[in-house]
């Protein structure tokens, strides 16, 4: 029986957006696609075979699997450590890492926490980047607290 992606009866629009590159102006709108993707992807009966597939085509772009580049490279070099034998030449080689896959849920799964992290520090990096050039362009930083005098406690009693 032949098993079906859930994305493929997807229009090509949608698809492209989805699962395809980061070129969207809007990155928060690119950021929910993105993250229907990986929902859809998570569902989908072959997401093993998905994932291998973009790991054996060394697709830079896009989701395959429910994972983006980073994850997968991280997926595929958990593998070889593992002792899976890479060899883009090899007919067998999409399927003997589909089935690793499946039976190794766990290296996805890290592959994606990891991914979560990075892309996190990122984004962190990224608003103190942004406040940083607002703070210094504006001159605006918060001073310390001017001391306020007050007097000696002696002082106020007598």
């Amino acid at each position: 029986m032949f098993l079906k992606g859930e994305c493929a009866d997807f229009p090509d629009s949608w698809s492209d957006r989805m699962w395809g590159p980061d070129d969207l102006p809007n990155r928060r709108t690119q950021y929910e696609l993105r993250r229907a993707a990986v929902r859809i992807c998570e569902a989908c009966p072959v997401r093993a075979e998905c994932l291998a597939f973009g790991i054996m085509v060394r697709d830079q772009y896009g989701i395959y699997g429910g994972l983006p580049l980073r994850a997968r490279r991280q997926v595929l070099k958990t593998a070889q450590e593992a002792g899976f034998r890479f060899d883009p030449d090899d007919p067998t080689a999409e399927q003997r890492l589909a089935r690793f896959i499946r039976e190794n849920p766990e290296i996805v799964a890290a592959a994606r926490e990891r991914e979560c992290k990075r892309r996190k520090t990122e984004q962190r990096n990224a608003r103190q980047q942004r406040w940083r050039a607002t703070t210094r362009s504006t001159g605006k930083a918060k001073a310390p607290a001017a001391a306020t005098h007050t007097p000696p406690l002696q002082d106020t009693l007598f």
